[in-house]
């Protein structure tokens, strides 16, 4: 496996460590969560991980849910064993204040993973902040989560990634389809190109399809369309890097005429071919060109 990298996510409860891993294995990474310290340490003795077929990115989620103070005093060896198999591991602390905690455990109605042991949800929260100390000074990251929504927790998440250069490039689909068979039901973006000049009308052009040249060029001949075209990209430039620092992994932007086969097959050619441009992969599909249509 080349250049094996891992994240351990951990910190206190409440303060978001589901939604990171949710983010981290959205960039591409293998995620386990919640594995008892005891079993963790073992599955390292054990295997090395640098020769499993899974993931040169690995992500484990471990916190006080794997054995309470017991984890906090063997954290310190795991994560020494895992620097060990695969080298480049970073440690992400998650943490918030107490008012934040508390107001938090009361929306989920959760019971703090220490509540068996304190008498009050602030005992078990503060409990808590103090056996995880020493796992938080060993921390490459530390996340305060204490004003971020979960909008702003995954920009935040992707960009620890970026900066690591571990980060998955957002994915961007671009379809043409037909209105008359229906919208895409998981386009993101739907563009109605049904105002530009219709080749499906022209002689010589019926049979014909967008990724012809015949076609192409009579659209290109519109001001309309060469205008539209224009401000698409704009658009669509200005869109992408947004939806990329979100944290979103993948874009489905469809373009739709009456049949699916003239005007939003010529668009969604040249919006491919401007998404790349941009940098981002892109993936064209032709929706409704087999079936036929105007």
């Amino acid at each position: 496996m080349a250049n094996p990298y891992s994240i351990i996510v951990t910190g206190l409860s409440g303060s978001g460590k589901s939604t990171a891993l949710k983010t981290i294995e959205d960039a591409g990474f293998f995620c386990m969560d919640n594995i008892p310290i005891d079993l963790l340490v073992k599955m390292i003795e054990m295997y090395d991980f640098t020769s499993l077929n899974i993931s040169n990115r690995i992500c484990i989620g471990v916190d006080v849910r794997a054995g309470g103070a017991s984890f906090v005093s063997k954290a310190p060896y795991a994560i020494s064993l895992l620097r060990e198999f695969i080298g480049e591991v970073r440690l992400v602390f998650m943490e918030a204040d107490r008012e934040h905690l508390i107001n938090r455990f009361k929306e989920t109605r959760r019971r703090h993973p220490l509540g068996d042991g304190f008498p009050t949800l602030i005992d078990a929260i503060d409990a808590e902040v103090d056996m995880m100390s020493p796992i938080r000074e060993l921390a490459d990251f530390i996340v305060d989560t204490s004003e971020m929504n979960v909008h702003g927790l995954k920009e935040h998440i992707s960009e620890i990634l970026c900066k690591e250069g571990t980060s998955m490039e957002m994915s961007v689909e671009v379809s043409s389809f037909g209105f008359k068979n229906g919208v895409p039901l998981d386009a993101d973006m739907v563009m109605d190109l049904r105002f530009l000049p219709n080749p499906y009308f022209v002689e010589g052009l019926r049979d014909k399809t967008g990724m012809d040249e015949e076609v192409k060029t009579f659209l290109h001949s519109s001001e309309i369309y060469a205008g539209f075209i224009k401000r698409l990209e704009g658009l669509i430039g200005f869109v992408l890097p947004l939806c990329k620092k979100e944290g979103r992994a993948y874009l489905h932007i469809a373009l739709g005429c009456t049949g699916g086969r003239h005007r939003s097959v010529a668009a969604a050619e040249e919006v491919m071919s401007f998404v790349e441009r941009t940098g981002f992969r892109c993936n064209l599909v032709h929706r409704d060109i087999p079936s036929g249509g105007s």
